[in-house]
């Protein structure tokens, strides 16, 4: 259970940090502060919102970095939020930013050049763990951003692991597109390979990433290789399973179906399913959520990582490193996807009738404990 506890008070730490930081943020872009613009100190807000001073400090840290706010040593933090009328407005439609953090840093990353650029950047998402009620609720945003908001550009990350995934994912773009708005789409496409949508796109490069972690799976002794995803991900898993592939085939290993483990981790009997007859199984991941849950299954029924079975993930996570046992990863490059968005989005407005571009980034592999 010590993985579930720790992954649980990530979450949860995330979901502190994001309300604190949306409050004050629509606080100051409504002038709730008063002729002073002072904001109330960090002890004060840690109480006001009943979280710990850190959590309020990394809040205050985004605010600043976003040019919301500016902290004057000794006397307090006071708003420097001006929306000009010739200052465009982006926002960041993320359904799943409580559930995968690297969209947490890319945003961070997003901000920083908000205030570069001299853009307002609206950042909110889902939090929502249900995946019915979040794909409303990213609806229901995508409607207050065009009629409220009045936005200029959406980068838009689309919705993933429901069923009508695909469906409500074009019903939202056409959102945007009917009120001439441009989309820029981050980490993931709405169409599968090989079709292409007609939006700009940014994203790692799927295909190399799951080709190389599973060459290095291979490389330290795995006999046999499984990809494993959950139901209904998103189009670029589609590509990594395209790679995942490729690595075997070069190796003269068997490619089929068999290899391509497409389940919910929590269904009865699973790991036994998965490992049934193998031999030095390795186990590659769509992403490190799936994998430290299936670490964290393993472990309950007796395997161990990675003597009895090697794991690895994607995106590189900030507690990928400290699970108890550290895991193989490939990082993914969240400060070049956040730069190429930008530029891709500013082009975008500057001249909205050029063909779609896609930004394609390579990142790194990161090895650790789970695949030696």
């Amino acid at each position: 259970m010590e993985i579930d506890k720790e992954a649980d008070l990530h979450v949860s730490s995330r979901q502190k940090f994001y309300r604190v930081y949306k409050s004050l943020k629509e606080k100051i872009e409504n002038n709730s502060f008063g002729k002073t613009n002072k904001l109330p100190t960090e002890v004060e807000l840690a109480e006001i919102y009943d979280v710990s001073r850190p959590t309020v400090a990394k809040a205050l840290d985004l605010l600043r970095s976003s040019g919301y706010i500016e902290r004057v040593s000794g006397t307090g933090t006071f708003v420097r939020y001006n929306a000009k009328k010739d200052t465009k407005n982006f926002a960041l439609l993320i359904p799943g930013l409580g559930e995968t953090e690297i969209f947490e840093s890319i945003c961070g990353h997003m901000s920083h050049l908000a205030e570069v650029e001299n853009f307002n950047l609206i950042w909110t998402g889902s939090m929502q763990e249900d995946a019915r009620m979040r794909r409303e609720h990213i609806k229901s945003l995508a409607q207050r951003y065009i009629t409220q908001q009045h936005i200029d550009g959406v980068f838009f990350c689309p919705l993933e692991l429901i069923s009508e995934k695909d469906l409500v994912n074009q019903e939202i773009a056409d959102l945007f597109e009917n009120a001439n708005i441009p989309i820029v789409l981050m980490d993931r496409d709405i169409s599968a390979f090989p079709e292409r949508s007609s939006y700009d796109l940014v994203s790692v490069d799927n295909f190399r990433l799951a080709f190389v972690l599973a060459k290095h799976m291979l490389n330290q002794g795995c006999r046999t290789l499984r990809f494993l995803a959950r139901p209904y991900s998103a189009p670029s898993v589609k590509m990594r399973i395209y790679g995942f592939r490729q690595a075997l085939l070069e190796e003269g290993i068997s490619a089929g179906d068999e290899n391509i483990i497409i389940e919910n981790i929590s269904s009865e009997g699973f790991a036994e399913r998965l490992l049934g007859g193998t031999e030095k199984p390795g186990i590659l991941c769509a992403n490190d959520t799936t994998a430290s849950e299936l670490m964290h299954v393993l472990e309950r029924g007796g395997w161990k990582i990675p003597q009895d079975v090697k794991v690895a993930g994607v995106d590189d996570v900030r507690y990928a490193k400290f699970l108890r046992v550290p895991l193989t990863t490939y990082r993914q490059p969240v400060k070049e996807i956040a730069k190429e968005a930008v530029e891709l989005m500013l082009s975008r407005v500057q001249k909205p009738n050029q063909s779609a571009r896609k930004v394609v980034l390579s990142g790194e592999l990161v090895v650790r404990e789970s695949t030696y």
